[in-house]
């Protein structure tokens, strides 16, 4: 039996099954493959993931920076009376973080 499903009566040297993995993409007028848009990246690659990498690494920094304050104001708090009237300068600038705790 010949491999080919095309024609029963096919001889063995015919483009048939060429033709049929030829079919399988789609051609433009000029007979060349046709742009399939999604190619070697992700779907979601675009601006998404890039507002979300944006996103946390701010949360990141804004986590920093609030343990960086809450550090500062230990700190302050563990001076005595007495420095904290002479070195004003020590006092940390930004206000107290509300979510001590």
């Amino acid at each position: 039996m010949h491999p080919c499903k095309r024609a029963p009566g096919c001889p063995a040297g015919c483009s048939a099954v060429a033709d049929e993995k030829r079919d399988e993409k789609k051609r433009g007028a000029r007979g060349d493959v046709k742009h399939t848009p999604g190619r070697d990246h992700a779907r979601k690659s675009g601006a998404q993931k890039k507002k979300k990498r944006f996103e946390k690494n701010a949360a990141v920094k804004r986590r920093a920076r609030r343990e960086d304050l809450r550090k500062q104001w230990e700190a302050w708090d563990a001076l005595p009376p007495e420095v904290r009237r002479l070195r004003p300068e020590l006092k940390p600038k930004q206000p107290r973080p509300t979510d001590e705790r």
